[in-house]
């Protein structure tokens, strides 16, 4: 289960929140391609069973997910990171370099 779990930013992209929790809100799929359609009815995935369906998360996937404040909310900012920039998705990177 990916959307609504909440993991650590372990990136460098975005070094205000290096070691910071975030919350999953949604999957681009396919965010890191340049031919990545964001109009395409399968590109926001916000609900784990779409996602299982279209095949989980890829190390071409972007995540869309908020900071999660001490008090245990999220910020209504979002952050979209690369899937492999976060704790829960890092085996992908490995997947990705072959």
């Amino acid at each position: 289960m990916a959307i609504g779990s909440s993991t650590t930013y372990i990136g460098d992209e975005s070094p205000n929140l290096k070691g910071q929790q975030v919350r999953i809100f949604a999957v681009l799929r396919g965010g890191l391609r340049p031919d990545a359609n964001p109009d395409a009815d399968d590109y926001y995935v916000n609900d784990n069973e779409t996602l299982a369906r279209l095949g989980g998360v890829t190390a071409e996937d972007c995540i869309d997910a908020a900071p999660i404040r001490p008090d245990g909310t999220t910020s209504f900012v979002h952050v979209d990171p690369r899937a492999i920039d976060l704790e829960c998705f890092a085996h992908l990177r490995k997947s990705s370099a072959q």
